[in-house]
């Protein structure tokens, strides 16, 4: 599961930003180059956070539609049908708390049954016909599954890039914004630097969350 929406792209976007920042100050004897921190931008960075979150939520209602669907795979259409309008009601009842059991209860028994019949040799003409009824609605709905689950992947996948375009765009354009402010010929990682630099993790924070991340000035 993908719970951190940009943290690979952190890294590979300072990296190359690094070397496309341009100098602002080309007259500059020394040319300064700011590092920033994205340890603290991944913990401190809002948005990201929230994006965070809404990522996680959406994986989230995924893995309970695919759950569901395999929790009711041996139910006839119009029983999947009565299962999907009884979690689609708002504040579930009792009553429809129990009749959800139900239905899961009897798609388990039905596969049991499946299974039984496949194991039993001399299957009489009815215990045939009913392994056939519930074998073809099995391997009917495992070939539904392998489509859905495919489909949901493809939706993960999209959700992901767009989210972390998000995210890759709003801290691109701070740092951008603050190398030009502070006139720094480039800007790389915090991690990737041994020695000196100005640390600009503090300016890059206001730029994405504020003013009121902004650090108070020295007393």
């Amino acid at each position: 599961m993908k719970r951190v929406v940009i943290w690979g792209v952190l890294g590979a976007l300072i990296l190359g930003f690094a070397s496309a920042v341009p100098a602002s100050a080309a007259a500059a004897e020394t040319p300064k180059f700011g590092i920033v921190d994205m340890t603290r931008v991944a913990a401190e960075y809002r948005q990201m956070q929230d994006l965070n979150q809404q990522f996680q939520d959406f994986q989230q209602k995924q893995e309970q539609q695919l759950q569901q669907k395999h929790a009711t795979r041996l139910l006839t259409d119009a029983e999947r049908q009565e299962y999907s309008e009884l979690t689609t009601t708002g504040a579930p009842t009792d009553a429809n708390k129990k009749r959800l059991q139900d239905l899961r209860e009897l798609s388990g028994k039905r596969e049991q049954r499946m299974n039984e019949l496949r194991e039993k040799a001399g299957r009489t003409t009815e215990e045939e016909a009913e392994f056939k009824q519930w074998s073809g609605l099995y391997d009917q709905r495992m070939t539904e599954l392998a489509g859905l689950q495919a489909d949901l992947q493809s939706s993960r996948e999209a959700e992901y890039e767009r989210l972390t375009k998000i995210v890759a765009d709003s801290v691109s354009n701070a740092v951008k914004s603050v190398a030009e402010e502070q006139k720094l010929a480039l800007v790389v990682k915090k991690d990737a630097v041994l020695y000196g630099g100005t640390d600009v993790t503090d300016a890059v924070l206001s730029k994405l969350n504020g003013p009121a991340t902004a650090p108070k000035p020295a007393s």
